[in-house]
């Protein structure tokens, strides 16, 4: 079987996910389509606005054919780490075809990029070490170096799909032939018909009409309230202390401290504690690990196990063509997330899962 596959969040669906679903199918040639999209969260650590069956059952409207749980453990880490998760996750599928979204129309170019940073040059590494010293994030730390050892290179991953199709690749070069890959480039249009979910959601919030850029069957009269969710998370990194924060993920080189000593009353208080070290993106996933206790340990299980998917939506003539591939796979499949037995080594992966959706119903407006 013919199985084309694409990373996504969904947050809302667009227009633009409709014609990249589409056009992956007709240029791969696949007999299925199938997604592994975030659950609750982003990998921003925002709260999503629609429920994950809700964004599920949109793929299936749009095209697809099997739309598959990303573990948050995953979702709520860097770009590399989140790559890493999602091609672990789809690698249960055996070989495939992974689409993606880019800024640029030079797939060969993006494969030359992966490489690069595959291989590491002593310079790269000696500069990445640098900046890493000066207080810079891992991310801009690597721009930076790069911007001195292959500016083409660097301009190139100045664009957010164009990072994470590089890093997609990069985790791909762990199965080999099992992984190909395919582009769809995306172009603007001054929001006659395509806008990013960012702006989407601006538009959400304020109120604004934003029907023409999403297919008709994408509705939000139910959506979150984020005031909700912010105060929520503020009160869950208020009440730890120093030394439970030490243990939550993504909190490294004292940062628990800084924490554990700011009286926060809003988000925008826990914001404030961004630095050229930890971006506002990595601020925010701090405080939805810290809300939903996603710890250090809870990651290394993740590196460790086999890999696990939860289906979430499914086209029912696709049933008895995919399934038993996940089935009988080198990895955990559950049609739900209570056909994990409580002995399971994933088991606390899924109680994450769950406790996601649930903090992201709380939050419903």
């Amino acid at each position: 079987m013919n199985i084309t596959a694409i990373i996504a969040e969904y947050n809302p669906f667009h227009n633009g996910h409709l014609k990249q679903l589409r056009t992956a199918k007709r240029e791969t040639n696949a007999d299925a389509l199938v997604v592994c999209m975030s659950g609750s969260f982003t990998e921003r650590g925002d709260l999503c606005v629609a429920d994950k069956f809700t964004r599920a059952n949109w793929a299936i409207q749009a095209g697809a054919d099997l739309v598959i749980e990303l573990p948050t453990v995953y979702t709520l880490s860097s770009a590399q780490n989140f790559a890493k998760g999602a091609i672990k996750t789809l690698s249960m599928l055996g070989k495939y075809t992974l689409s993606f979204g880019t800024e640029t129309e030079e797939l060969e170019g993006l494969s030359m990029a992966a490489e690069f940073l595959q291989s590491e040059s002593n310079d790269m590494s000696n500069l990445l070490k640098g900046y890493l010293s000066e207080g810079y994030s891992v991310a801009k730390s690597r721009t930076l170096a790069l911007d001195k050892v292959r500016p083409d290179v660097s301009n190139m991953l100045k664009s957010p799909n164009n990072i994470l199709a590089v890093e997609y690749m990069k985790a791909g070069a762990k199965y080999g032939d099992n992984v190909q890959y395919h582009q769809v480039a995306r172009k603007p249009d001054d929001m006659k018909k395509y806008a990013s979910s960012t702006k989407i959601r601006e538009m959400l919030f304020a109120g604004e009409d934003f029907s023409k850029l999403v297919p008709d069957f994408v509705s939000l009269d139910e959506t979150i309230d984020p005031n909700k969710y912010n105060t929520i998370s503020t009160y869950s990194m208020q009440t730890m202390s120093a030394e439970q924060l030490r243990d939550i993920a993504n909190i490294s080189e004292g940062m628990e401290n800084r924490i554990a000593k700011t009286d926060f009353e809003s988000m925008d208080d826990v914001l404030g504690l961004t630095s050229k070290r930890y971006t506002r993106s990595t601020i925010k996933r701090i405080a939805a690990c810290a809300t939903l206790g996603l710890t250090k340990e809870l990651v290394s299980l993740a590196d460790e196990e086999k890999p696990y998917c939860t289906v979430l939506a499914v086209r029912p003539s696709k049933r008895k063509a995919l399934f038993p591939i996940l089935a009988e796979s080198d990895g955990y499949f559950f049609f739900k997330a209570s056909d994990c037995e409580f002995s399971s080594p994933v088991r606390p992966l899924i109680d994450l899962d769950e406790k996601a959706a649930k903090v992201q119903k709380l939050c419903k407006r």
